[in-house]
């Protein structure tokens, strides 16, 4: 029998964590950068959400290529690629000529990588985990990833204070090119399409396969709508953690801690998930209760004036988060048919990113004339209603015990 703990697994899950490091590290040196060099809300929400509508639009399409592609050389040339690309932006820094079209541009540069990455990834790891440990498998990667964000988060304004952002960007650098020398030797099994041309029309057909898998499913076609709401409420948020902090009063270390609080409540979730097997009533419950109490847990960060406050609830809305996640992707991955996984993950990735990235974009621009804790607040609070409506449906509970075994 297949076990968890392969060869494949760990080799992916260490490159990944290196180079998700450097990545998380980068995220708030350049955060910092333009929030300080501009101080606008606005521009923070434009530069969250670039990443976020080159996935809208082109995830679908860019899934169906992974599909037919060798995955082991797609996700070592864009890791190379990733890794030109920040040490081209370090030596800038250096030279004082960084700007902000500058950061754009490698944003923009990164967005299109990721977006052919992410599905690769994702079925990749379907592939190399055992179908009968997918939510440990999954718990675990989430897991690690989140404290990879821990460890970021944490120490990242610390290293911009004493580095300086320039070699922060080259050290992002180089952890990409470390993780694209790992991935080298992770044997990674061909996909059923692997080989097929590329052609508009065979894109356009898989997207049509794709759409059509999706709402022929009872739980499926309510849950790609309902993300698009919960994201467009609820994830804008998350996005403009940097200014929502500075804006109470926080340093950017505090920041940090806030988020590796948050982030540390997921490896404690995801790793506590990946440990016990549980019976699929149980994970139901998980799922929905997880999901469901994480929404309080979040207005209640964002009403707290002082940090310990913030941090017990920033604490308890991740765990929460993290389990009704763990559960309910783990069950989707298993409901996916292998010759269009990419494809369909691509679908359902454009439709919550393009929630995520409208709602970045109107609570930056709402954050110039109101508090952005007040309109964060409301956001959520709305947002309970399709969350309810989601976690609790028959179809979804059905969902759950038939795919996550």
């Amino acid at each position: 029998m297949k076990k968890l703990w392969n060869k494949d697994f760990v080799l992916l899950l260490q490159g990944n964590a290196v180079s998700t490091l450097g990545d998380v590290i980068y995220s708030v040196a350049i955060g910092f950068w333009v929030y300080q060099t501009t101080g606008s809300s606005a521009l923070m929400g434009i530069m969250s959400s670039i990443s976020m509508f080159i996935t809208m639009f082109f995830s679908p399409f860019c899934g169906s290529i992974v599909d037919k592609s060798n995955r082991k050389w797609l996700i070592v040339t864009i890791d190379v690629v990733q890794g030109v690309v920040m040490l081209t932006v370090g030596v800038l820094a250096y030279m004082n000529a960084l700007n902000i079209p500058v950061v754009l541009i490698a944003a923009l540069l990164a967005a299109f990588g990721s977006v052919f990455y992410s599905p690769a990834i994702s079925t990749i790891m379907l592939d190399i985990i055992p179908r009968d440990d997918m939510v440990r498998g999954q718990s675990i990667h989430s897991g690690i990833g989140s404290f990879i964000n821990l460890i970021g988060s944490a120490f990242g304004g610390a290293m911009v204070a004493f580095l300086g952002a320039p070699l922060v960007v080259i050290i992002n650098g180089f952890s990409n090119l470390y993780s694209a020398f790992t991935e080298l030797f992770v044997r990674i099994p061909k996909t059923v399409k692997q080989g097929e041309a590329v052609t508009v029309k065979g894109l356009l057909g898989d997207l049509q396969s794709a759409i059509k898998i999706i709402f022929s499913d009872k739980c499926l076609k309510i849950f790609v709508p309902s993300a698009l709401i919960l994201n467009l409420l609820a994830a804008g948020p998350l996005t403009l953690t940097l200014p929502f902090c500075m804006e109470k009063g926080f340093s950017v270390d505090a920041y940090g801690y806030l988020v590796s609080i948050f982030s540390a409540a997921y490896v404690v979730g995801a790793l506590a998930l990946g440990a016990v097997k549980l019976k699929p009533k149980t994970r139901f419950w998980v799922m929905s209760l997880g999901f469901s109490l994480s929404v309080p847990c979040f207005i209640g960060i964002y009403f707290s004036n002082s940090f310990l406050p913030m941090s017990i609830f920033a604490f308890a809305a991740g765990l929460l988060n993290i389990a009704g996640n763990s559960v309910f992707n783990a069950a989707m991955m298993l409901a996916l048919p292998e010759e269009n996984r990419s494809a369909i993950l691509g679908f359902i990735s454009s439709a919550s990113v393009g929630g995520t990235a409208l709602s970045a974009l109107i609570y930056g621009f709402l954050g110039e004339f109101f508090p952005l804790y007040i309109i964060f607040a409301i956001g959520n609070a709305i947002s309970l209603v399709p969350m309810l409506y989601l976690c609790f449906h028959p179809e979804t509970k059905r969902f759950v015990l038939e795919h996550c075994e």
